[in-house]
């Protein structure tokens, strides 16, 4: 098992790189400063970390949950989680919060890497297998790429922000989409 500074810096690199993976699924990053990288006892999470009085400039950080730093494949699972946060990150307010579209992205980008980084399928199934929550966002988000698998990014080209999405949207953007299944991606993802 590698040390714990091995995989802090191992993950420092692959942030980055997979942020730059989600992009090329998703769509561009808003604009936003980033401050990086931090560990705590707490789930895992990207948040407002300052805001710039005078330009209003949003920065934003993520934190995994510190076994990140013991377990590189847990790491992985956490970081590859959390980048999908980073493509359009945004206070958590009332109203504002995170929608099943984007834990359900999140949850499948994960499985994606954990996969393709490990060759571990079960870490997937064992890691959510106890959160229904986030099993239904990641059925959600399957049900949508299965009918467009491009739906994401033809909805953030009008609506940039992932948590900002509304139901129009999905006809701008030229989605012919069951009312139900949008009603469900676009819910507030209340967390667990």
């Amino acid at each position: 098992m590698a040390g714990k500074e091995h995989i802090k810096k191992e993950l420092e690199v692959l942030q980055y790189d997979y942020l730059a993976r989600a992009e090329k699924i998703f769509g561009p990053k808003t604009d936003y400063g980033y401050i990086g990288l931090g560990y705590h006892k707490f789930a895992p999470c990207t948040w407002l970390y300052s805001q710039n009085s005078v330009t209003g400039k949003n920065f934003f950080k993520v934190d995994l949950y510190h076994k990140a730093t013991r377990d590189r494949k847990d790491g992985i699972f956490q970081l590859s989680h959390e980048v999908v946060h980073l493509l359009s990150p945004v206070e958590q307010t009332e109203g504002n919060e995170t929608n099943y579209l984007e834990e359900g992205m999140a949850t499948w980008f994960s499985k994606l890497i954990i996969e393709q980084e490990t060759k571990d399928y079960e870490f997937f199934t064992t890691a959510f297998g106890k959160n229904p929550q986030y099993l239904k966002a990641f059925m959600l988000y399957t049900s949508l790429i299965e009918a467009d698998k491009n739906a994401v990014k033809k909805l953030r080209r009008i609506t940039p922000v992932i948590a900002q999405i509304k139901p129009e949207d999905f006809i701008k953007a030229g989605l012919n989409m069951d009312e139900e299944l949008v009603e469900a991606l676009l819910a507030k993802f209340r967390g667990i």
